[in-house]
């Protein structure tokens, strides 16, 4: 795989986690003020335990999204790179889907 494919793995991987956090920040932030709801329902469950969990959770995820990107960057066959970077991009779409949703409803606040 050509270094800029290798290097899109790393960028996908560092701007998912960065969404992930975002994502957990704002919906900590509405969810806390009772201007949204969780809508996962595993994410839910985790934050009616614990918002500080939530976070934690979030942050350790961002984490492991960094560490298999690298590892995928290092380790693995073209092809898996490829249907690594397609996942990555898929994700990266919600996520920033998901974050235009948190701006929007935090503009009103």
């Amino acid at each position: 795989m050509e270094n800029k494919n290798k290097f899109t793995i790393l960028a996908l991987g560092l701007l998912v986690s960065l969404l992930n956090i975002f994502d957990g920040l704002a919906t900590n932030y509405g969810y806390s003020y009772n201007f949204i709801e969780e809508l996962n329902p595993l994410m839910n469950h985790i934050l009616t335990i614990s918002p500080e969990l939530f976070l934690i959770f979030k942050f350790l995820f961002s984490i492991l999204i960094i560490i298999l990107s690298f590892a995928v960057y290092y380790k693995s066959n073209e092809r898996f790179q490829r249907s690594f970077v397609m996942s990555l991009a898929g994700i990266s779409v919600i996520y920033i889907g998901i974050s235009i949703m948190h701006i929007y409803w935090l503009s009103y606040v």
